[in-house]
Parts: C-alpha cells; sequence; structure tokens
C-alpha cells in the first residue's frame, strides 16, 4: 500500500505544476509576443513482480508483471506559434508574421531577444522597447558619396538604430532625366466621309484623308499647324480634290481652302506679287505661297477680277520665284455619268497645258478638270462657255513630261463640299447644309513638364514640347515616317542649348530642337539634332544631353543627360513624361515609417523619400529552447541554437507589420479545459491517498 501513496503523490505534484503552468499561461493572455507553455508527463520507473514466460509445447507464454511508482513531468514545452495582432495605429509598433525575433541590447552590448514590438524612440531618437528601454538593433543607412542616396549594407554589423529629429538631405545637381510612355499615333484631324445627295439624284459618297503639310513645318512648335486633305469620291482611289486646312492647337479651323489652282510668278518688287491667267471665276480667294520647294511661306486672301489678282506678304522678295496655290471655299466634285468630254492635250509645257474640245457646244458655264497620269485632279478651272472643235489654254504648274486628261462637266451637274473657314471642322453639302460631317482632331502637340535642380538645390522648371512631323516628312535628304520634332525650354520659353556628348560637353552645331523618330511597330529608334527653321534634320548628329545657366542665383551651368528611350507611338493617349531624374532640393526629415521588409524610410521636405536604416531579425534552430529573462525578453540556452541574423522577409525570418503588435497565442477555451482536467487529476490522485491511507488503518486496527 506504500507505493500507491507514492504514487499518489507524484500525480499530486505533476498536476500541481500542470497547474502552475496553465495559470501562468491565463495571466499573460494580454501580454504583447506571449507564448504559451505546456505540460508532458511520463511515468517513473517500475517494479517487476515476475518476468514474461516465452510459450512452449504444452503452455503459452505469459506477460511481466510491473507496478508503476507514479508520474513525472517530463518537459514544459514553449508553443511558438503565431499570435493575432492588434492594430495601434502607432507606427514604431510592430508584429513579426512568421519566424524570429527583434533583437535587443542593453548599455553593457549583453543581447536579448523578443517578440514583443512595443518600441518607441528615446531622447537621442534610438528606438527602444517602451517597457525596457533596451536598444532595438539593425542596420543604419548611409550615404552614398555619388549619388547622395542613402543605402543599407546589411554585410555591416547590427547596431543601434537611431533616427534623428531634423534630420537633413543635401541638395543635389540633376545630371539626367529619364522620359518614357507613349506619344499618341493618331493625331491630327481624322478621316471623315459623308455621301451628297448628288445632281439628278446620283449620290456621291465622299472620304476625306488628312496629313501634315510637309511644307509648313518650318515652324513645327507654332500654335498652328497646316494640314493637306485629299477628297476622294465614287469607289476609285484618284484624288478628286485637295484642300488647305489651317488647325490651332485645340483643332479649330483658322483658315482653309479647296486647291482650284496653281501658278508659277517671278516678283518684280518686294512685298508683292502680280497674278495673271486666273482661270476662276471673279471673287475673293485665298493664296498659299509656296518657294520653289514647295515649303509654305505665307498664306494670304486677295480678289480676282479678269483672271488677274496681286498678293502682298512680307515673304515676297524682289526677283524671287514663288509657286501659289488659288483656294476658295468649295470642292467641286464631278457626277458619275455627267462628264461632257475627255480630252487628251494637244501640249503640256510647265506652266500651260492646251486642249481641244470635242464636244457638244455648251453656252453655260461649265468647268474643266485636268487629272494628272494616276488619276489624281491637279486643276479645276471655270470656263464661261466652251465650244466644239475649239482649243483653250490651262495655266498651271504642270510636269512637262507628264502625262494629263482633261474632262469637261456642266457647272450645273457639279457636286459641292463646302470646307469649314473657321470653328469646328464642319464639312457640309452646299445645297443641302444639313447634310454635314465633323472632323474628330487629336492635337499634334503634347507638353509635359519637370523640376530639376542645380547643386544648390534651386530648382528650375523644364517644358518638353512634342509635335508629329507629317506621316511622310522629308526634310530636302531624309524621309522620316514616324517622327516628332521635339524642344526642351524654360519657364520664360527660351530654348536651351542641345549636347552631342555629355561627357565632353560638345553643343550641336545643326539646329536648335531634336526629332525623336520610332519604327512601323512604334519603338524608339533614334534622336537627332534638328533645325526648325529649315526643316532639317541631322542623322550625323545625335543629342546626347541638354544645358542651361542657372542664372544669378544658381551655381553655373547645369547639364543633364537626356534618355528618351522609352518612349513609344502607339495608337493610345499621349501620356509621355519624366519618370526619373536624379536632382533635388535640401531637405529636412519630416516622418518616417516601416516596410514589411523592415526597411525604415524617411519622408523630407523636398518631397522625396530616402532609407534612414532597416530593422534586423534572429532566427534560431529551436527557438523552443531560447531562456526566459522576464519582461518578455529572451536570452540563448544551450540548446537553442546561436542567433542567425535575417533581413525580415528573407532567410526563413517572417516580415514586418507597422503598427500592429502580436498578441498573446494563449486559447482560454484551452487553458480553462486544461485546468479542468488538472483539477480532477488532483482530486483523484488525492482520493489515491487517502484511500491507501484508510486501508492501511485498518491493517494496523487488525492488531486489536
Amino acid at each position: 500500500m506504500i507505493r500507491s501513496i507514492y504514487s499518489g503523490v507524484t500525480g499530486l505534484q505533476g498536476f500541481q505544476q500542470a497547474i502552475d503552468v496553465v495559470g501562468n499561461n491565463i495571466a499573460n493572455v494580454s501580454t504583447i509576443g506571449f507564448k504559451a507553455s505546456r505540460v508532458t508527463y511520463a511515468t517513473t520507473f517500475s517494479q517487476v513482480l515476475e518476468l514474461s514466460k516465452r510459450a512452449t509445447e504444452l503452455t503459452g507464454g505469459t506477460n511481466p508483471k510491473q507496478i508503476g511508482y507514479g508520474v513525472k513531468v517530463a518537459s514544459i514545452d514553449k508553443i511558438m506559434s503565431q499570435g493575432s495582432f492588434q492594430n495601434t495605429g502607432k507606427k514604431t509598433d510592430l508584429a513579426i508574421q512568421g519566424d524570429g525575433f527583434f533583437i535587443l541590447k542593453d548599455g553593457s552590448g549583453k543581447t536579448y531577444y523578443t517578440r514583443a514590438g512595443n518600441f518607441d524612440l528615446d531622447v537621442n531618437g534610438t528606438l527602444v522597447q517602451a517597457s525596457s528601454g533596451l536598444k532595438l538593433q539593425g542596420w543604419v543607412a548611409e550615404p552614398d558619396p555619388e549619388s547622395g542616396k542613402r543605402f543599407v549594407d546589411t554585410n555591416k554589423p547590427i547596431s543601434d538604430i537611431q533616427i534623428s529629429a531634423g534630420l537633413s538631405m543635401a541638395a543635389k545637381k540633376t545630371s539626367y532625366m529619364t522620359v518614357a510612355n507613349n506619344l499618341d499615333a493618331r493625331v491630327g484631324p481624322s478621316k471623315t466621309v459623308m455621301t451628297l445627295s448628288g445632281y439628278g439624284g446620283n449620290s456621291v459618297d465622299v472620304k476625306i484623308l488628312f496629313d501634315r503639310e510637309s511644307g509648313a513645318l518650318q515652324e513645327p512648335f507654332s500654335d498652328y499647324q497646316i494640314y493637306r486633305a485629299k477628297v476622294y469620291s465614287g469607289s476609285d482611289d484618284s484624288v478628286d480634290g485637295e484642300i488647305y486646312i489651317k488647325f490651332d492647337k485645340f483643332g479649330n479651323v483658322v483658315q482653309s481652302g479647296a486647291i482650284k489652282q496653281s501658278l508659277s510668278a517671278t516678283a518684280t518688287a518686294d512685298g508683292s506679287l502680280t497674278l495673271n491667267n486666273i482661270q476662276q471665276d471673279d471673287g475673293n480667294y485665298t493664296f498659299i505661297i509656296k518657294d520653289v520647294n514647295g515649303n509654305i511661306l505665307d498664306v494670304q486672301t486677295s480678289s480676282v477680277s479678269s483672271g488677274n489678282a496681286t498678293i502682298s506678304s512680307e515673304k515676297i522678295v524682289n526677283g524671287g520665284n514663288y509657286i501659289v496655290e488659288i483656294a476658295n471655299d468649295v470642292v467641286d466634285l464631278q457626277t458619275p455619268g455627267y462628264v461632257l468630254s475627255t480630252e487628251t492635250p494637244t501640249s503640256v509645257a510647265a506652266n500651260q497645258i492646251d486642249f481641244t474640245y470635242n464636244g457638244t457646244t455648251t453656252t453655260s458655264p461649265v468647268k474643266v478638270f485636268v487629272r494628272d497620269g494616276d488619276g489624281n485632279v491637279v486643276g479645276e478651272y471655270s470656263l464661261d462657255n466652251i465650244t466644239n472643235g475649239s482649243s483653250y489654254s490651262l495655266s498651271g504648274v504642270f510636269n512637262a513630261s507628264g502625262a494629263y486628261t482633261v474632262e469637261v462637266v456642266r457647272e450645273d451637274t457639279v457636286n459641292s463640299v463646302v470646307v469649314p473657314g473657321s470653328g469646328e471642322p464642319r464639312f457640309y453639302e452646299a445645297d443641302n447644309p444639313t447634310n454635314f460631317a465633323v472632323s474628330e482632331f487629336n492635337s499634334p502637340f503634347y507638353t509635359t513638364s519637370v523640376q530639376v535642380y542645380d547643386t544648390l538645390g534651386n530648382a528650375y522648371t523644364l517644358y518638353i514640347d512634342f509635335v508629329k512631323l507629317s506621316a511622310n516628312y522629308y526634310d530636302g535628304t531624309d524621309t522620316f515616317k514616324n517622327a516628332w520634332a521635339f524642344r526642351v525650354r524654360n519657364a520664360s520659353g527660351e530654348n536651351i542649348k542641345y549636347l552631342s556628348n555629355y561627357e565632353t560637353g560638345q553643343e550641336i552645331t545643326s539646329g536648335t530642337a531634336g526629332v525623336v523618330t520610332f519604327d512601323e511597330s512604334g519603338r524608339f529608334t533614334g534622336i537627332y539634332a534638328f533645325d526648325p527653321s529649315t526643316g532639317k534634320v541631322n542623322r550625323g548628329e545625335s543629342i546626347d544631353a541638354i544645358k542651361f545657366d542657372a542664372g544669378e542665383n544658381g551655381d553655373g551651368e547645369v547639364k543633364i543627360k537626356l534618355n528618351l528611350t522609352g518612349i513609344t507611338q502607339f495608337a493610345a493617349t499621349s501620356d509621355a513624361y519624366v519618370t526619373e531624374q536624379n536632382g533635388n532640393a535640401q531637405g529636412t526629415l519630416e516622418s518616417f515609417s516601416i516596410a514589411e521588409n523592415g526597411d525604415i524610410i524617411g519622408t523630407f521636405s523636398n518631397g522625396l523619400t530616402d532609407k534612414l536604416g532597416k530593422v534586423a531579425l534572429a532566427i534560431f534552430n529551436n527557438p523552443a529552447g531560447l531562456l526566459e529573462a522576464g519582461n518578455s525578453l529572451y536570452t540563448e540556452s544551450a540548446n537553442s541554437g546561436g542567433a542567425i541574423i535575417r533581413q525580415p522577409g528573407f532567410g526563413g525570418s517572417g516580415s514586418l507589420i507597422s503598427g500592429a503588435l502580436e498578441m498573446s497565442n494563449v486559447d482560454l477555451s484551452e487553458e480553462f479545459t486544461k485546468l479542468i482536467i488538472a483539477q480532477r487529476g488532483f482530486q483523484a490522485n488525492a482520493r489515491v491517498v487517502t484511500t491507501a491511507d484508510q486501508i492501511l488503518q485498518e491493517v494496523v486496527n487488525l492488531r486489536r
């Protein structure tokens, strides 16, 4: 019976320790970062009363007879499971999601570990544990001597993390900038389609296709851009008329005209030009003045009387040779099936075509259309009447060796489209103004801006203007299918200088702007010098950088390497902008935050952010083997293994959650269940002791 008393006593002792562990768990149910413990049991030694016997031919075997001497506490284990998170909104409160411990040190250099992340800043700006004052360990950011940006070297030993109030970010001169994203390939007025009711009920389908006027690109950065529209009627692909149209940057028409006739002329005085042989009805016309290379010099309005007109322009120089296009506000289109006669010219000269009319004599006005070998209308003329067998001469600008045809139609059979003179680009049928079509307009202009800095941190706003060139822009030497002119200017509108080599500072010599080119898939192919005054692109001189004078308040010259390789030209909204520039003004630390990878990011008064440091974590091969040191702290033990320093989120360590704390992982329902079991177990073992005592009492009483 003595054995049973001792067995009951071991049970009482074991369950007493279990109640102690449960009590500690419940007491720490609200302790930050607390990890619950559990008790496991094992049997003590057993007394063998009889050994086992093996089986024989006559009898089977028997098991050993043993009586145990009770129970012992085998282990008290830490349960290192993840606790829940409590949001606090305090940026220095940190919780670890995953494995790892914060590393803390006291003044003597002794190291502690904890899951309790309730940190704060002390008087020196050092991150410390609020409850103990121990200093949080990590890596401090150091400034790069070249870029000025702070970086964290995690190969160095960890140390105290200090965030000083009023920390300064030095001013830095901009030395490069990158422009990326898209320039819209769909710029300019869109294709316009309409159907005319037509003479005699013969409807005519009309389409108007626009392209930038190549000759108008001598001043691509002006507020106005000129387009040439080709007008097609019917189902063939020949051009039946051409329109000159000038848009402002918002897509409003400011000037236009349907081209009727071209004439070549030589000026006999400065500022004026006399034109003869204008074969149009009397009235007011628009005159487009070009040089002999087809570049538009000026556009003026004047009146035609009896085939003559005088136009004035400061661009006209005595002795100069010019080509003048004569235009009015109506595009005349033939009605299919109503051509009186089609003739082959009897002679073609550079400035005149002669033909003989072989058709019905007509006393009413007629229109005469001259078509080139491709069937495109290159001239339209008005005659008061026409007589069979008579010869006529048409003045214009022709290819003396080219092939032409002449078509004669009655004026009353012509269909007319009125060209918009101002406002929205609305085209309408002359005889039916309610029948109209409006061209949509995507501006060929696009501007983005950026602030750059000199060495003192003075800010300068630069504007980058882009303008789309014509679809097949010819500069006199090369043709560019997909090209945008660009310039960089300051806030006062002054162009800055362009460099062909950033390192040497060599300025470009063949232009005051640039051209960026793209292939047919919209990818960047090059950036070249461009002279807006002549329209010339120099493929042999690439733009590498820009520079400008910082002025009286600045520090000398600012030189910036320019990278445009990230720009594309797709059919999507223009959104190109400066994605990166490496300069900044001086700044003072205003606030900071802690990222999940442990980076401490400072926000400065200049709007920039920079790294201030990084929090370190320690992981262990056996974290449950750590020795509790009180105040929610642990120290290494013989069985925990040494601390392995890691960056949060790497090498098996957890990530950080700022503004939150890890709560205790104690489960009250589980602890209360354990408490009930321990209570009942204790009671049962007490009954074993009292029962054995009563039996022994009875044995003693046998002596009476």
